[in-house]
């Protein structure tokens, strides 16, 4: 009859009211699940790593009595300050672990001379020089001497970031990735060296990549050195420099290592990146052809890292560096990337440090939600002249180093400009 139809229909709306009443609920669920993920994480994240980390090594020679730190009671430690910026907090440390006399020392060649005369009993050395001094086929340092101590120093970062509205004002970020599988706080070489200005009103994104061993003037010591050398005396030395040689202010920086490219591309499902060559990557030989690339975490690394397959190297490199980040953007963009927040945030933890405000990073995220923006990315890189020459860091010996060619310098800063607007 028609009431039981009518009564039939009732009961069916009010089963789709009901069911559109649980589908809101579950949903509102799901929001507040990933928003309270987000912002733990967040607040975690920003508040936890406003330090760097310096690591020491006590070191003697080889065939050295000496085996333990506590062997050196009374005994000679040497340090050139040049190398150790942070040195007394360091020896402060060391003195409450063992009576030690302390001998600072001109540079590395009068510590490791020094040392093997007999004169000193023990050096102290960061993480970062001693792996430098590791590298070479000939002489290594491993192979005179020993590592009987090692400790750290944390220190607080310098507030160095410049705020702006980054859903209106175009901003430059410093992406600084580490030549290390360590903590990402740990203070060391940096690898990777890329400013990207970042134009919220234009939708653009310029991305500049500066060749690690670009020949500059450190910020802070007005000495010729390489890029990748200030990460060892900290984010902000990296981050001064950079502003000097480009005429900028670096609003914010990330610091990454290389777990969080790996974990981070996994947790993407994988990306798709874009190669000007063909060549076999480094470390496990996966073959590139000119085009797109699909490729997850572990290739994604070896891509970033191969030099040696390349007559332009470190150059080709960085184009590789900068097409990885733009694959990885294009991917994050899109709105089903949802689906994966959890593991993308859990990805994340631990693996990278950035002075970007939680407040910040919301808002480009629901800027990015809300409106849904295609961004045009655009890269280049700064060039150079290969050859030889002393460094602050490592002043006894020759290195490679690239001599910035000017042009490039100048043509940076007018796209720097441009992109601004």
């Amino acid at each position: 009859t028609f009431l039981t139809i009518f009564i039939r229909m009732k009961k069916y709306k009010k089963n789709i009211l009901l069911g559109i009443e649980i589908f809101y609920i579950i949903v509102l669920f799901i929001v507040f699940f990933y928003l309270n993920q987000t912002f733990n994480f967040l607040d975690n994240f920003t508040s936890n790593f406003d330090y760097e980390t310096k690591n020491y090594y006590v070191i003697v020679n080889k065939d050295s009595e000496y085996e333990k730190i506590e062997n050196l009671n009374n005994k000679r430690i040497g340090y050139a300050k040049n190398l150790d910026i942070s040195s007394e907090h360091a020896l402060e440390k060391l003195d409450d672990k063992v009576k030690i006399e302390h001998q600072e020392c001109e540079g590395i060649a009068e510590l490791l001379t020094s040392l093997e005369t007999g004169e000193l009993d023990s050096i102290l050395l960061i993480d970062s020089f001693y792996d430098m001094l590791n590298e070479s086929e000939v002489d290594k340092i491993s192979d005179k001497t020993k590592i009987i101590y090692k400790f750290s120093i944390r220190e607080k970062i310098k507030d160095i970031g410049k705020d702006v509205d980054v859903t209106k004002e175009s901003f430059n970020v410093y992406i600084s990735g580490i030549d290390s599988e360590g903590s990402v706080t740990d203070k060391t070489r940096s690898d990777v060296n890329i400013v990207m200005n970042i134009n919220p009103k234009t939708n653009n994104i310029l991305m500049i990549n500066i060749p690690r061993d670009y020949y500059v003037k450190l910020a802070g010591f007005n000495k010729e050195d390489k890029l990748t050398h200030a990460g060892i005396y900290g984010v902000e030395t990296s981050i001064k420099t950079i502003e000097n040689l480009l005429d900028i202010d670096i609003n914010y920086y990330v610091k990454v290592n290389y777990k969080a490219l790996t974990d981070l591309v996994d947790a993407l499902g994988g990306v798709s990146v874009y190669s000007k060559h063909k060549f076999e990557t480094a470390i496990y030989y996966y073959p590139i052809k000119v085009g797109y690339n699909d490729v997850n975490g572990k290739m994604a690394l070896d891509f970033v890292r191969t030099r040696k397959a390349f007559l332009d190297g470190d150059r080709v490199r960085g184009e590789n560096q900068q097409a990885m980040i733009e694959a990885i953007i294009k991917k994050a963009s899109n709105a089903s990337i949802l689906l994966k927040y959890d593991d993308i945030l859990s990805s994340l933890e631990g693996n990278f440090t950035t002075n970007v405000s939680t407040n910040n990073i919301m808002s480009m995220v629901n800027m990015q939600l809300d409106k849904m923006p295609s961004w045009v990315i655009n890269s280049i890189s700064l060039n150079g002249t290969d050859s030889y020459n002393y460094t602050y860091t490592y002043p006894t010996q020759e290195l490679y180093v690239m001599v910035p060619v000017e042009d490039t310098i100048e043509n940076a800063k007018k796209l720097l400009a441009n992109n601004t607007k």
